[in-house]
């Protein structure tokens, strides 16, 4: 055929397939594998009638024989050439090394690239460059459109318009780069049931421990509230009132975090603010709203709030923003842990009158005999304080300027015409000129009796409520069933999740707060672990919170200095601090351990640890390589190594195999494929041992043709040895190269690699 005949004349009867280079050990060895020693001459001897076979199989293999003949041929001729040039393209390639990144960042080492993952965490800066262009293509089109007029095109923007120099606000993308605090809580004991009243309530308490965590860090003390994710504060009109509803908002918009306590009126407690605001007679006169003393998410109201505002000033959408969010009543109308705790709201389902139960506990202690009477302990009144803290002074002074000093001499005054009215008026407190003047004096000393009941609740409520809690079998001497403490039902009320103070918007799913539960008819009936996650801000969100100065926030900070790296350090010092606290906790023993941290900088740390080249490792991994290499080509003669002993040529094929492996490293660095743990751990080793595979094949058949060619034995090595080189090396290309199709940045990278 005439295919066969071009093939013969190309890939037959080549120079390299002379019998007479051979011995005659060779062509003993030729006539038991023809195809294997030289495909070139088997075509010989199939052409002459001699033999037969599959020709097609042959071409093939006798062309790539050809090509490794040469190759091997050209090595040996020109072997200081090649050894040279090849050390010096090893050297260039190794250099890239100085360019080595290795990536820690678990979202850009594990989440899959255009994954779903992946557009969730990029939307906002998806839609955001999408809208620019947008809006960049509708103004070109404009332009166009109005370059056909004649009169020129004045553009007169609004003075509002400008932007705020001072402006703070970062884009949800920047502001949140997937760091994260995770802890988790278990029973001491593997029996121990969680969900109950006491784990609740220890796990409210490691959250409000962790909520005033400090580290000190550039003239501040820095809290989770100052490097936490918080939902941005919404824009509002320019004004002085709205100038102080933004430094409020500052101080109340909370952390977020997904906890199992949000279940719960508690959830409130590690929200803050953190010292709580006291706003003073001032804001109290108009907005009645608010809850006197300390405001804290434990008693506020913010819709009740925002409708008295919206009623005096123009709030825009914020009073939308908020319901459509569902933040409603906060945690006031949800369910208390302990219905005992004397802050328990009087709207939670389960709230416990105190003060009713006390009157009715008086009577019946009163009755008992004077030996078995119940002596309760008496606490100070609490005074709160009337004039707002530093912090909140500057808030109201934007706001009120000089009229609150006019309103507080105005007070003074006041007072002491009412103190000297009354004394002049006391003397006749007992005429009564008619019926009316006793009724008024009535209700007045009516009054006079709630206040004192008041007084007494103040006084004995916290005491009381202890003896309550310890002395739950007593309850029904003086308290009818329904009139009793209500403990929820803490799993019916967890089934499903929790939601945080935006119900519409923060739904914390079960299986991410709760661990290892069972159920009964859909009910979680027990459970085995908590957990709670803190989203924490990025170095950039934190640095934009503060560039401006803010005395009522940070009044020690010298924003002069202040930078996105230093923001940085105080978020990942932060982390590190708050892990290191964890684990020594008083609750962690080396027996049993209640509490666990993670926090994404831990882990990160974690990772740089793994992702060091531990050059002590591979030096002893290679070491241990050049042995086992020089002791398998080792033969003896007598005392010494034998003439036929290969340990020259396995030390220095492992050394070419190392200085290989690095030089593919700088190649990856020279075209920006990034570093991780599995290139500094396997990597070495794996190219290590694939090389090494290669180097004995050479070896083992290099003793052979030493002794069975008489020329050109590299030619003939190459041409053997090197086709089962090739098909596996093709091999483990052809499987890594595979593996760059994979999403996995990590994984794409070490296959690269």
């Amino acid at each position: 055929m005439i295919s066969e005949a071009i093939l013969d004349k190309w890939l037959v009867g080549k120079k390299s397939s002379d019998s007479a280079l051979y011995s005659e050990k060779w062509q003993q060895e030729f006539a038991s594998r023809p195809t294997w020693c030289d495909a070139d001459m088997a075509l010989q001897q199939m052409n002459q009638g001699i033999a037969t076979g599959n020709r097609l199989p042959l071409y093939v293999r006798s062309f790539f024989q050809t090509l490794l003949f040469t190759l091997g041929s050209f090595v040996q001729n020109w072997a200081w050439t090649v050894v040279i040039v090849g050390l010096s393209v090893y050297l260039i390639c190794a250099l890239g090394l100085q360019y080595v990144h290795i990536e820690t960042d678990l979202v850009k080492l594990w989440v899959s690239q255009d994954g779903r993952l992946d557009e969730e965490l990029h939307f906002l800066q998806r839609v955001r460059r999408n809208y620019h262009y947008d809006a960049v293509r509708e103004r070109r089109s404009v332009d166009f459109r109005n370059s056909d007029n004649d009169e020129p095109i004045v553009s007169i923007k609004p003075a509002n318009s400008r932007k705020d120099e001072g402006n703070t606000n970062i884009s949800l993308d920047d502001a949140f780069d997937s760091r994260f605090l995770v802890v988790i809580q278990t029973p001491a004991s593997k029996s121990i049931n969680a969900l109950t009243k006491e784990s609740l309530l220890k796990h409210v308490q490691i959250m409000e421990e962790i909520a005033d965590f400090r580290v000190e860090m550039y003239g501040e003390n820095w809290t989770l509230a100052d490097i936490c994710f918080k939902p941005p504060s919404p824009k509002l009109s320019h004004g002085s009132f709205a100038g102080v509803i933004t430094k409020l908002l500052d101080r109340l918009i909370p952390c977020i975090w997904i906890t199992p306590i949000d279940c719960f009126w508690e959830g409130s407690k590690p929200l803050g603010p953190s010292p709580p605001l006291i706003l003073g007679p001032d804001i109290h006169s108009f907005i009645t709203s608010l809850p006197k003393g300390n405001i804290t998410w434990r008693n506020l109201d913010p819709s009740a709030v925002l409708k008295e505002i919206s009623t005096l000033f123009d709030l825009g959408t914020i009073f939308n923003l908020f319901e459509r969010a569902g933040i409603g009543a906060a945690y006031l109308d949800r369910w208390c842990i302990d219905p005992l705790d004397p802050e328990c709201p009087s709207s939670a389902p389960n709230a416990f009158d105190h003060c009713f139960a006390l009157k009715k506990f008086q009577v019946w202690n009163m009755a008992m005999p004077e030996d078995k009477r119940i002596i309760l302990e008496a606490e100070a009144i609490p005074i709160y304080k009337s004039e707002p803290q530093d912090i909140t002074l500057k808030i109201i002074e934007d706001f009120f300027g000089k009229k609150r000093r006019k309103r507080d001499m105005t007070t003074s005054t006041m007072k002491s015409n009412i103190k000297s009215r009354t004394e002049n008026e006391s003397s006749d407190y007992y005429a009564y000129e008619d019926d009316e003047d006793y009724n008024m004096n009535y209700n007045f000393t009516i009054n006079k009796e709630k206040i004192a009941e008041k007084e007494q609740c103040l006084r004995y409520g916290k005491s009381f409520l202890k003896w309550l809690n310890k002395n739950e079998h007593r309850w029904n001497e003086f308290l009818t069933l329904e009139e009793m403490p209500e403990y929820p039902d803490y799993g019916k009320i967890m089934t499903g999740g929790c939601r945080g103070f935006a119900r519409n918007t923060m739904v914390w799913p079960e299986n991410l707060i709760i661990g290892g539960v069972k159920r009964k008819n859909h009910k979680l009936i027990s459970a085995e672990a908590f957990q709670s996650i803190f989203l924490v801000a990025s170095g950039n969100d934190v640095f934009s919170r503060y560039k401006v100065q803010k005395p009522y926030l940070k009044p020690n900070l010298n924003v002069n200095a202040w930078n996105p790296y230093y923001a940085s350090q105080v978020v990942s010092a932060w982390q590190r601090n708050f892990t290191q606290h964890i684990y020594e906790h008083r609750w962690n023993t080396k027996m049993n351990r209640q509490i666990h941290p993670l926090s994404s900088t831990s882990l990160e740390d974690m990772l740089k640890e793994f992702s060091q080249f531990k050059f002590f490792v591979i030096f002893i991994g290679y070491f241990l390589m050049f042995i086992y290499a020089g002791w398998s080509q080792l033969n003896w003669d007598g005392w010494w190594f034998a003439v036929n002993s290969s340990v020259g040529l396995s030390i220095v094929g492992v050394f070419l195999v190392t200085y290989a492996s690095i030089s593919g490293l700088g190649i990856s660095s020279y075209l920006g494929v990034h570093f991780n743990a599995a290139t500094t751990q396997i990597v070495p080793f794996l190219t290590l041992g694939l090389g090494v595979d290669d180097m004995f094949l050479l070896l083992h058949n290099y003793k052979d043709v030493h002794h069975t060619v008489k020329n050109n034995e590299i030619g003939i090595l190459m041409k053997e040895t090197g086709m089962s080189v090739v098909i596996t090396s093709i091999n483990n290309i052809i499987a890594f190269m595979a593996g760059t199709l994979l999403p996995i940045p990590a994984l794409k990278s070490f296959c690269s690699q």
